[in-house]
């Protein structure tokens, strides 16, 4: 899908456009958190130098310097190199912060868990991988152990008093399950990201296929049709030369019965009508063998047909096998569709838990402020880090609602896969009940070939015999009477009735010889 991005952040979110979605949702929220964070860095840092701070203006203005840094890393496309910069920065400024201002107590140690928990609550927004959150938990556990040592632990006289062990505990599981949580965030991310991409290829390669397989289906429709017709045009021609014949020997048989009609003139003429009548059966016969043959062309052009017919319906049924093979595969895809809308839950439960964090980092950040003002001057730095904190749940709180409307898009496109899919099926349904018609229609055209083949070939063996009737009916060599010659030899079919002028031909041959 096109991103294009444009304004303030555009040319820090450009580079990630087509690439992983992930990374690009991250860079929209990393770039204004950066930037934000530079701004007020430059704002306090100034403050501090104005009044007098002059250590921890230069922790802000070297919170500045790694800001731009990492924006110029953005930039040009070093995405986790960005996010590593302003992660391991923002932890270096806050352990500065706490460390080096005028507060000393063991709520140091609990203070810095809570910034801690934050900065991993961050990090599961804007981390590539699962191994910066891990290390920001040891870094911060290490931060806590710090603290103590170097400056709770000797107001306490080196003895670890039952307050310092509660708030050591209550701090490290803070940020052990921030740090978890941060780590489950980014791999869950990780892992929607790259099941939608196998799903999307896998979805891509089935529509590929079924692609195909109408191609297929259309290109062997194509050839059966033509086919058919090349066939049916054939069968028409031959249809055509039969009817032809058959004109040929209406025609013969009636210069037959002309010819016998004129033996009744008299004995005179006998042997001239006799001539007449062995013409009129020479042509007849011939007549008769052209109409067997193209009979016999017939037979053929109807057996081809049959033969053809026959292989496209086997080709028919493979369609209806691919067909559903298709419709298996579609299914499957909606099988995996099922299993994103379930991930996507998931997404949007560990979503409210990130509000949630959010909201009681707020509250801490607040918190934090209230004790800072009890503290009076030697805790306006800590006042800085508390203002900072809250700046940075509220941010916190934008990219939560940022991640529930990049699923709520992820669900949009996912439901109109759905429905795709859903469609698909039901174009697979209809595609198998148009072939299996269309393989029916088959069967019933290869019943009826059978049947035309059938009668066709008993007109053949019909005229065959014809023809040999013919042969046998025409006169010998030697000298015999005319009427003697025909009288017992007409040719006629089995079960067709006897011509009209056969009674005439028979009263010519018992006529007494004069």
């Amino acid at each position: 899908m096109a991103r294009k991005s444009g304004g303030l952040f555009g040319l820090f979110v450009a580079p990630y456009e087509g690439s992983d979605i992930r990374l690009y949702r991250k860079a929209r929220l990393l770039a204004p958190v950066t930037m934000a964070i530079g701004l007020l860095s430059l704002v306090l840092a100034a403050l501090m130098a104005t009044t007098g701070a002059m250590a921890v203006a230069g922790i802000l203005a070297g919170l500045i310097l790694f800001c731009v840094f990492s924006l110029a890393m953005m930039a040009r496309g070093h995405y986790r190199l960005a996010s590593s910069i302003f992660l391991y920065a923002l932890f270096g400024v806050m352990f500065a912060a706490i460390k080096f201002d005028e507060y000393r107590s063991i709520y140091e140690c609990y203070v810095f868990a809570s910034l801690g928990g934050f900065l991993l609550v961050t990090a599961g927004l804007v981390a590539s991988s699962p191994a910066q959150p891990l290390l920001l938990t040891a870094l911060n556990l290490a931060a806590i152990a710090a603290l103590y040592v170097l400056d709770t632990l000797p107001l306490d006289g080196g003895a670890v008093t039952g307050l310092a062990a509660q708030s050591l505990g209550t701090s490290a599981v803070v940020v052990i399950a921030g740090g978890v949580f941060s780590t489950m965030t980014v791999r869950m991310q990780s892992d929607l990201v790259a099941e939608t991409q196998r799903t999307a290829s896998a979805a891509r390669h089935q529509y590929v296929g079924m692609t195909e397989a109408v191609v297929v289906a259309q290109s062997s429709a194509m050839a059966i049709g033509t086919r058919l017709a090349q066939a049916a045009e054939a069968l028409s021609l031959s249809a055509g030369a039969m009817r032809d014949a058959a004109e040929e020997e209406t025609a013969g048989l009636g210069s037959l019965d002309e010819a016998l009609g004129a033996a009744e003139a008299g004995e005179a003429v006998a042997g001239a009508a006799q001539g007449h009548v062995t013409d009129a059966l020479r042509e007849y016969s011939v007549k008769v063998r052209e109409a067997s043959a193209s009979i016999s062309r017939m037979v053929e052009a109807v057996g081809e047909i049959g033969t053809a017919a026959q292989e496209r319906r086997n080709g028919i049924l493979g369609l209806v096998k691919l067909a559903r093979d298709g419709e298996e595969r579609v299914t499957k895809i909606g099988e995996a569709i099922a299993g994103i809308v379930a991930a996507t839950g998931r997404m949007d439960e560990m979503n409210e838990l990130l509000g949630s964090v959010a909201e009681r980092t707020n509250m801490l950040g607040m918190n934090a402020a209230i004790e800072a003002a009890h503290a009076g001057e030697a805790g306006k730095g800590f006042a800085v880090v508390a203002e900072e904190i809250r700046t940075l749940s509220e941010t916190a709180a934008e990219g939560s609602g940022s991640i529930a409307a990049m699923l709520d898009q992820t669900r949009q496109v996912v439901s109109g896969a759905s429905k795709a899919s859903a469609h698909t099926i039901e174009f697979f349904s209809r595609l198998i009940g148009e072939i299996q018609d269309v393989s029916t229609t088959l069967d019933g055209l290869l019943l009826r070939l059978k049947d035309i083949s059938a009668g066709t070939s008993g007109i053949s063996e019909a005229v065959r015999g014809f023809s040999d009737l013919a042969d046998s009916a025409a006169p010998p060599s030697t000298r015999r009477r005319p009427g003697r010659q025909l009288q017992g030899r007409w040719p006629r079919p089995c079960g067709s009735q006897p011509p009209a002028w056969p009674p005439r031909a028979t009263r010519c041959c018992r006529r007494p010889r004069t």
